[in-house]
């Protein structure tokens, strides 16, 4: 009995959580909004956040991705999922993605209290980014670079965001 459930506590001690990693740090969204009433381009900042599962099958991976930029003018929510794909270099990583989701805008309006338009439609983002490893289980997300293609108030928007921070690895890699 007891070489029994020996064997059976270092299999469970074999056995470990898939990777994961957490990212979180700061966002900025170049938005173009001419076709909202403002300027040309509208600054926003605000913050992001992922959660990846880096290597499903040979590099390829899944991430979630939520965003949230504001300005006095307008805010802008981003929600996407979808594949990603890993170069491993000795010092650094280069990571590219596409992501399907939603944006929502909502347009802040001086003196309103109770409404403020919102619009949310679907989204499309391209990019990567780059991470430098700081041990095994920290990164720095030197940038991240996106395209955004979205639209909002029945009108079409080019958007380039820019991310910085860091990435937290859980699990076996």
């Amino acid at each position: 009995m007891i070489l029994f459930f020996c064997s059976l506590s270092a299999a469970q001690n074999k056995s470990r959580l898939p990777a994961i990693e957490v990212f979180g740090g700061y966002s900025h969204l170049s938005l173009s909004s001419s076709e909202l009433g403002f300027e040309n381009w509208t600054q926003l900042n605000g913050g992001e956040v992922a959660v990846t599962l880096p290597h499903v099958y040979r590099g390829l991976g899944i991430t979630a991705d939520a965003s949230a930029n504001y300005s006095t003018a307008l805010d802008q929510y981003n929600y996407f999922i979808g594949p990603q794909y890993t170069w491993e270099f000795s010092w650094f990583r280069v990571i590219a993605h596409g992501l399907y989701g939603r944006a929502q805008t909502r347009l802040r309006q001086p003196g309103s209290s109770f409404i403020e338009p919102s619009d949310r439609q679907r989204s499309v983002a391209l990019g990567g980014e780059v991470d430098l490893p700081l041990g095994d289980r920290i990164l720095i997300r030197a940038v991240q670079a996106d395209y955004i293609a979205a639209s909002a108030f029945g009108s079409n928007r080019n958007e380039f965001r820019l991310s910085t921070g860091i990435v937290v690895r859980f699990g076996r890699h």
